[in-house]
């Protein structure tokens, strides 16, 4: 239940920062590579709400959690990515986008076990 909560999360992130971003690209010219940058940074908002809620919820080994949540994410995205595309797309390649997903969900995770509950009142 808790891993199905924080992919909830992470594609909630993912959503709402695509939204954002097509909406400003809509609104002014954007070159290509504004766009991929763009498409990166609404993954790594992702990929670490996802590994932040998994923590958060679990409490402990706040490094690990984001690290599986991040391998997760990049073999569903892998996988995806070679079922549509055949092959690994976009901006970056397969070594990048993996740095890249592991260290958002890593820093996730960290955040995740570190923040403070809220206690609910006697």
């Amino acid at each position: 239940m808790t891993f199905l909560r924080s992919a909830f999360a992470g594609v909630g992130a993912l959503f709402v920062s695509v939204l954002l971003f097509s909406f400003v690209i809509t609104k002014i010219d954007v070159p290509d590579g504004v766009i991929r940058l763009l498409s990166s940074v609404a993954l790594c908002a992702g990929c670490y709400a996802a590994s932040y809620t998994c923590a958060k919820h679990r409490r402990k080994n706040g490094l690990i959690t984001g690290l599986v949540c991040g391998a997760f994410t990049f073999a569903v995205i892998f996988l995806l990515s070679l079922i549509i595309f055949r092959g690994v797309t976009g901006g970056g390649g397969f070594f990048s986008k993996l740095l890249m997903i592991l260290s958002c969900s890593a820093i996730g995770g960290i955040v995740g076990v570190n923040s403070n509950t809220l206690k609910q009142p006697k």
